[in-house]
């Protein structure tokens, strides 16, 4: 103020110098005083001029820089701040007061005012309708062909039902699978909801013991998931298109399937399998588990550890040679314990939940039943194998055997089609199956058995001919010997 004092009256003694000390009139008013005024005003600017060089313009990322850069490498990259945070595009700080800002310490009290405007960081409650903001404007989201159900979808979802309806902000929110600032799309590898990376973003939570034990919900899921023919099939075989948390219980709308409806969850991906078990008297029951009944159920299991009961044909035969190089006559036992242990293992390990129903197994028939069912589908599966072995022993010799190596395929396609008639729990509808492969195979060990029964024919026809051949020799080497004596005399 003392410099703007002193500035202001030297442009006072300016102006009375220029006039001579006359007052000179305008319009009416002293020219001096115009004079004045104007100078006095151009010193002000120059004055707010001077104060502005001291100050800087600002934006969030000058203080955010960590997410601003996030930021700029998500999906949302082309959105300002200001479209979920609201408040100004830009701020004037003093020089001074910027530095102290950045240069502050964790537990400073410093607080930059944001404007009036500003919405700041939501709450956790918040965040589903800030995010819902543009994910449920259909104007918004059709340019990049996006849903804008999802959230509608997660209100109805166990999260958002216990955000809503309970208050429980512990639960899952739109930033905990797909990040803050960080936001990546799902086919990017290092996104959390890239299909590698969605299993460790569910037990972030479901792994959590304290947290789950909040819920009342199990925490071995994940363990038993990652055990599982398709947790392998994911983490082994680095398969994306394997099942994962999502696949099953969605991904907005994230529900434990009811069993009522695991059947047609299953079915999105093992349709013969689906058809096959609603013929079955099991879907007519209401406490049924279905599907996960016996891929997934037993005692201390949690409907997660799914495993697989057959086996690719090709694996059955490699087993087969294999179990062949240390056992050549391997029982029929032996064999099924060797190519397919899975079925009885897997029925062993369901029968504690299907005492629920079945209280006396002793004394109930099905269990006898389910029984011969798997033991006829393994007597197939030791046909199979053993025509198998077959084929590719008499192939490696001297007889061509390509049309019984595609008429064997037939056999191929019923073993395979064994695995969802399984599902019918229907004996007469498995032996059918079982009696069209055990055809098949016995048509290619006949037409095997011709090739070689032919074959040792023309060994047999040869014999005379090689007989011939070597008494015609002999004779030969005899009148050789006969004319060497005769005719050639011995060097002297």
């Amino acid at each position: 103020m003392n410099l703007l004092n002193n500035m202001l009256g030297k442009v006072a003694f300016a102006s009375r110098s220029l006039v001579g000390g006359a007052r000179l009139v305008r319009n009416g008013r002293p020219i001096a005083g115009l004079i004045g005024k104007f100078t006095a005003s151009m010193v002000i600017v120059g004055a707010s001029s001077v104060s502005f060089a001291q100050e800087s313009k600002v934006s969030c990322q000058t203080c955010h820089t960590k997410q601003g850069g996030e930021l700029g490498t998500s999906v949302h990259h082309s959105l300002a701040c200001q479209e979920c945070h609201s408040g100004e595009d830009a701020f004037m700080m003093a020089k001074n007061d910027l530095a102290k800002f950045l240069s502050r310490s964790a537990d400073s009290q410093l607080i930059f005012d944001h404007g009036k405007s500003f919405l700041g960081k939501p709450s956790r409650k918040e965040v589903p309708e800030r995010c819902g903001t543009c994910h449920a404007d259909v104007a918004r989201m059709n340019p990049y062909g996006l849903h804008t159900d999802q959230l509608a979808r997660y209100w109805t979802s166990g999260h958002g039902k216990a955000l809503r309806d309970e208050g429980n902000e512990k639960v899952a929110v739109c930033i905990d699978c797909h990040g803050s600032h960080n936001i990546k799309t799902g086919h990017d590898p290092e996104s959390k909801t890239y299909p590698l990376n969605v299993p460790d973003t569910c037990s972030s939570c479901h792994a959590d013991k304290d947290l789950m034990a909040e819920a009342g919900l199990p925490v071995e899921v994940v363990s038993e998931y990652r055990d599982s023919v398709h947790g392998k099939l994911l983490y082994e075989q680095g398969d994306t298109g394997a099942p994962t948390c999502a696949t099953c219980h969605g991904n907005h709308s994230a529900i434990p399937p009811g069993f009522s409806t695991i059947g047609a969850v299953c079915g999105q991906c093992h349709q013969h399998e689906s058809s096959m078990f609603a013929t079955s008297i099991h879907a007519t029951l209401d406490g049924h588990k279905g599907c996960v009944q016996c891929h997934g159920g037993g005692a201390d299991r949690h409907f997660h550890h799914i495993e697989r009961i057959t086996k690719p044909p090709g694996i059955l035969i490699e087993r087969y040679a294999h179990l062949l190089e240390s056992k050549p006559d391997p029982t029929a036992a032996q064999v099924a314990e060797a190519i397919n242990p899975s079925p009885k293992q897997i029925i062993n390990h369901a029968l504690a939940t299907c005492m629920d129903c079945h209280e006396e197994l002793e004394d109930d028939e099905s269990l006898p039943k389910l029984f011969k069912l798997l033991d006829d589908i393994a007597a197939a599966e030791l046909q199979y194998v053993e025509t198998a072995n077959r084929l590719e022993h008499v192939g490696q010799g001297v007889l061509l055997v390509e049309n019984q190596r595609f008429l064997f395929e037939a056999a191929k396609t019923h073993l395979i089609a064994l695995a969802p008639t399984q599902h019918t729990l229907n004996n007469e509808k498995v032996a059918e199956k079982v009696a069209a492969m055990n055809d098949v195979c016995a048509q290619v060990n006949g037409q095997l058995d011709e090739l070689e029964a032919g074959l040792t024919m023309r060994y047999k026809l040869l014999a005379p001919i090689w007989i011939f051949a070597v008494l015609f020799s002999i004779a030969i080497y005899a009148k050789y010997k006969q004319l060497k004596g005769q005719w050639v005399k011995p060097l002297k």
